[in-house]
């Protein structure tokens, strides 16, 4: 059987997630067993992890196997490209990374989102995409540049618990200031995860920090063919009214990728995107989410942060039940 990666929200099917959050409930429940005892789940951190890194090894122990963390200190300087030429700072080549990791380990998970280029370069994932392309076992995506897909399958299980059927329920998902700049990862697989699951979505950002083309438009493909809805608002009031969810999440502006300088003179003005009081109580008594670490009174205030309709720490928490069903799934 050829082995299969989890590097994308939108590699799912509707069945196949439905399924994973099924077993993810079940799982939440009750403890599955040893059903992964003798595996190995190697993890790569090329960027700082909190809730993922301690999530997927929480997940492994308690299914019976085992995670070895590596991070960027462990790790050689690394050559994505075919056919390169190693003659600059890299010491070795994915390729030889992949095929050695995969005689040690059962599967691979990794996070690999730094800047290092254009919008262009960084949404290939290429870091990701090559230990895929060369690796023997799965391959698991802990938040690229362009996608953060375990991250929404939480959100997606925490929205159910809450409203049980997701489809024709509203979510907004809403930018949010933040100094300094971030990913379009958790924003682009909530997304796809939202408009598959046949949400009416409102994703609202001042003009300029569109989120990827080709995401947008395959997200509003999907929430039409779901039964949802896709719109674009500029105007941060009128996105919230009405919401049932309200999702903060900053993320950083395709056209100033990789200049850094002129993105934050571009938010300097937008000090008033963050998620208030006042704007909660124009929602329809919504949920409050965020993919957390939030930079308080920033993002959001510590009100609505710590307040009665917030379930950021359930988001967090169901980070170890859905890994535990992507893992049994890629596993067994």
């Amino acid at each position: 059987m050829s082995k299969r990666d989890f590097l994308s929200t939108a590699d799912l099917t509707r069945h196949e997630l439905d399924d994973l959050l099924d077993l993810a409930a079940r799982a939440k429940g009750k403890r599955p067993g040893q059903v992964l005892a003798g595996k190995t789940l190697g993890l790569l951190f090329f960027q700082p992890s909190l809730r993922t890194r301690v999530s997927f090894e929480v997940a492994m122990v308690q299914l019976g196997g085992h995670c070895i963390n590596l991070s960027s200190d462990d790790l050689y300087e690394l050559e994505p490209q075919d056919q390169a030429i190693m003659d600059g700072r890299a010491e070795e080549h994915v390729k030889d990374a992949a095929r050695t990791l995969s005689r040690y380990v059962d599967a691979l998970g990794i996070r690999s989102a730094a800047r290092v280029g254009t919008w262009e370069r960084d949404r290939q994932e290429l870091l990701l995409r090559s230990y895929a392309k060369y690796s023997s076992v799965p391959v698991i995506n802990l938040e690229t540049n362009f996608e953060h897909p375990c991250q929404a399958l939480a959100d997606a299980l925490t929205m159910r618990e809450n409203l049980v059927s997701l489809k024709g329920r509203r979510l907004t998902l809403l930018w949010c200031n933040h100094p300094e700049p971030k990913s379009l990862g958790p924003t682009h697989s909530i997304l796809q995860v939202a408009a598959r699951m046949g949400m009416q979505i409102t994703l609202a950002h001042p003009l300029g920090f569109e989120v990827d083309a080709e995401v947008l438009e395959r997200s509003r493909g999907l929430a039409q063919d779901a039964g949802g809805s896709l719109l674009v608002q500029n105007d941060m009031q009128a996105a919230a009214r009405g919401a049932e969810v309200l999702y903060a999440r900053s993320w950083g502006c395709t056209k100033y990728w990789d200049d850094t300088e002129r993105e934050a003179m571009v938010k300097r003005s937008l000090q008033g995107w963050r998620v208030d009081e006042q704007l909660m109580a124009s929602t329809d008594n919504a949920l409050l989410m965020h993919p957390l670490p939030v930079r308080r009174n920033v993002a959001a205030t510590d009100a609505v942060l710590d307040g009665p309709r917030s379930v950021i720490y359930d988001q967090a928490a169901n980070r170890t039940h859905v890994q535990k069903a992507l893992l049994m799934q890629l596993l067994q």
